[in-house]
């Protein structure tokens, strides 16, 4: 099986037991995070997938990856999402309602046992969040076949900082990384969401035996400008 993984530069999200909960946040943050011609490049160039394929979708929402995915590839696809909450489950079920290739399942991921049928098993800004990843990636391992892919889609907070840039004299580019570092090192001990997990997770990989590891940048820049009504909100939410 080959593992594919890349650093996805977006806002960090709180931690939470129901994402349902963090609904309105999910939906504002998950519309800007993807360029859609580098998605698409990634589908067919990348993974190249070119024909019908069966996926599973590990911490799916409300089906975001669904809508990016099943529109690139080919006819015949399948596509099941399982995630914990049932808030979300039911908003991506009803917005798939006529599609019978897709499916959805709540569920907790650390009680989930799929069996190996899939040919691709994808998850995004999940690992990030989970006290055990490594437990979960074992899982997303166990559910595909041979020769099957393995993708995750998990952010670097401190690369993230490093693309911060504001248009400013008085701006300091050291100014939070103090700050941030005693933030990101007290949730990850605390077993909250990994700061460093983009990085982690292509080892994470090595170690559980995948083979022809990869690992991409995703290319869309959050561009805010300093005169925006919503720069405030938007520095804020970086330093969550």
């Amino acid at each position: 099986m080959r593992g594919v993984t890349w650093l996805q530069m977006a806002a960090g999200l709180g931690i939470s037991k129901d994402w349902g909960l963090e609904k309105e946040y999910l939906h504002s943050t998950r519309q800007n995070l993807w360029n859609n011609d580098y998605f698409e490049f990634l589908v067919k160039c990348v993974w190249k997938i070119d024909k019908p394929v069966r996926i599973i979708d590990f911490g799916c929402g409300y089906g975001y990856l669904a809508q990016m995915l099943l529109p690139l590839v080919p006819k015949g696809s399948i596509y099941k999402g399982v995630d914990i909450s049932e808030d979300l489950i039911a908003e991506a079920r009803e917005m798939f309602s006529d599609t019978k290739e897709v499916s959805f399942e709540v569920t907790d991921l650390n009680d989930y046992e799929p069996a190996a049928e899939y040919d691709i098993a994808i998850c995004q800004a999940v690992l990030r969040h989970l006290t055990k990843p490594e437990d979960i990636l074992k899982k997303m391992i166990g559910s595909v076949k041979e020769k099957g892919l393995v993708i995750c889609i998990e952010p670097s907070r401190r690369m993230e900082n490093a693309g911060v840039f504001v248009d400013n004299e008085a701006y300091d580019p050291f100014e939070n990384d103090e700050f941030l570092r005693h933030k990101w090192l007290s949730e990850e001990k605390s077993g909250g969401r990994d700061y460093q997990i983009g990085m982690k997770t292509p080892v994470l990989m090595e170690k559980l035996g995948l083979n022809n590891i990869g690992v991409r940048i995703n290319d869309y820049v959050d561009f805010v400008g300093v005169s925006s009504d919503d720069f405030e909100t938007e520095k804020r939410k970086f330093l969550k």
